[in-house]
C-alpha cells in the first residue's frame, strides 16, 4: 500500500506550487495538495484566516481522503498549519519536510514582521509593495532570487484579501511555534535556499530546537527553494523518504 504525502504551499502561492513534485512522487506515494483559506475559490474574499480554521482544513482533507497517516511537506508559513497539527495528531504524521520554514525568535524576520504589523502605510498595495521589499532583500549587488521573489509575492499578494496576509504576520509574532516544534518526534528535513538570508536568521538555534533534523540548503536559490531548483529538492526529499540519512 502506498503512503501518503500532503503538500502544503505558502502565503500568496496555490496548490500548483508543486505539481512537479507531486507529477513526481505520485509514481510510489499518493500525492495530495489543497489551496489555503483565503487562497483558492475565496481568492480575494473576506474569510476566516484563523490558525484554527487552517488545521482543521487540513483535518478536512484527512477525513475526506481517507488518509490515516501522512508525510507532510510544506513551502514558507505552511510551516505553521503542517506543525500545529502534527502537534495536535501526532498518530497522523509520519515526517515534517518544511522549505523556507521559519519560526518566531529575536531575529531580522521579525523586526520586519513587526514593523509591518505597526505600519499601514497608504493603502495595502502601497503596504504590500514596502513589504514583499523587505521580506527578500538582496544578498548583493547582483541578486535574481531576491528579485523574483519580491515580484512573485507582490504580484499574487495583490490578489489576496489584504486581512490575509496582516493576520499571517499576528500568527507569527503571536504564536509560539518554536514550542510545538520542541514535541516534534517524527523524522524533519529543514531546507533553506541559500540566498534566504533574512528567513535563514530566525532558525539559528535550529539544532536546539529540533536536534534530530536534517539541515540542508539547496545553492543558487531563494526562499522556494524547490520552486528555483526543483530537482535538486526532488532528490533530497527522496532520499529522507527512502530513510538515507548521508543526504
Amino acid at each position: 500500500m502506498k503512503e501518503n504525502i500532503v503538500f502544503i504551499h505558502g502565503l500568496t502561492g496555490s496548490r500548483r506550487a508543486f505539481k512537479k513534485q507531486m507529477d513526481y512522487f505520485s509514481h510510489k506515494y499518493n500525492t495530495y495538495a489543497y489551496d489555503l483559506l483565503g487562497h483558492g475559490e475565496d481568492r480575494g474574499e473576506i474569510t476566516d484566516f484563523s490558525l484554527d480554521g487552517l488545521v482543521a482544513q487540513l483535518e478536512e482533507l484527512y477525513e475526506r481522503e481517507g488518509i490515516e497517516k501522512a508525510h507532510l511537506c510544506s513551502i514558507s508559513y505552511g510551516c505553521y498549519p503542517s506543525t500545529i497539527f502534527a502537534s495536535w495528531y501526532k498518530e497522523k504524521v509520519s515526517s515534517l519536510c518544511y522549505i523556507g520554514g521559519h519560526y518566531n525568535s529575536d531575529s531580522p524576520l521579525k523586526l520586519v514582521l513587526q514593523h509591518f504589523r505597526d505600519n499601514r502605510y497608504s493603502d495595502y498595495p502601497d503596504w504590500l509593495r514596502r513589504y514583499s521589499k523587505d521580506l527578500f532583500p538582496k544578498s548583493g549587488v547582483v541578486d535574481p532570487y531576491a528579485l523574483i521573489s519580491t515580484r512573485l509575492y507582490y504580484k499574487y499578494g495583490l490578489e489576496l484579501h489584504e486581512d490575509v496576509l496582516k493576520k499571517a504576520i499576528e500568527h507569527r509574532l503571536d504564536y509560539d511555534l518554536k514550542a510545538d516544534l520542541k514535541q516534534v518526534d517524527v523524522p524533519v528535513l529543514w531546507i533553506m535556499g541559500d540566498h534566504d538570508n533574512l528567513f535563514k536568521s530566525s532558525i539559528t538555534d535550529l539544532d536546539e530546537v529540533i536536534p534530530h533534523a536534517f539541515y540542508k540548503e539547496i545553492p543558487h536559490t531563494g526562499h522556494a527553494a524547490n520552486m528555483f531548483r526543483p530537482f535538486a529538492f526532488r532528490r533530497m526529499y527522496a532520499e529522507f523518504l527512502q530513510g538515507k540519512q548521508e543526504i
